[in-house]
């Protein structure tokens, strides 16, 4: 393989990459936006508001974890272009 189409190889992954990390963010915020915790009703008692956890905490779990890796990923390419340039 040339480093030409090493290259664009790195190139497509990165972009591929950016463009999941952007979905996955948008869909966080969104869910996060429209939570059930988010559309209560302001007077309920405070025992009652923290009786779910916040939508943060759920998300935390799997679709943080999710984000965080593709955010790894994607500085990996980084690095691996950036080296590819310095030879």
């Amino acid at each position: 393989m040339g480093y030409l189409e090493k290259r664009r190889q790195l190139e497509d992954k990165i972009l591929a990459k950016r463009q999941q990390i952007e979905f996955e963010r948008t869909n966080l915020e969104e869910y996060i936006a429209y939570a059930p915790e988010n559309r209560e009703n302001p007077e309920v008692m405070e025992e009652i508001k923290n009786f779910d956890d916040p939508a943060q905490n759920v998300v935390e779990s799997g679709e943080m974890q999710s984000l965080r890796a593709a955010e790894q990923e994607l500085q990996e390419l980084l690095r691996q272009l950036e080296a590819l340039g310095d030879r």
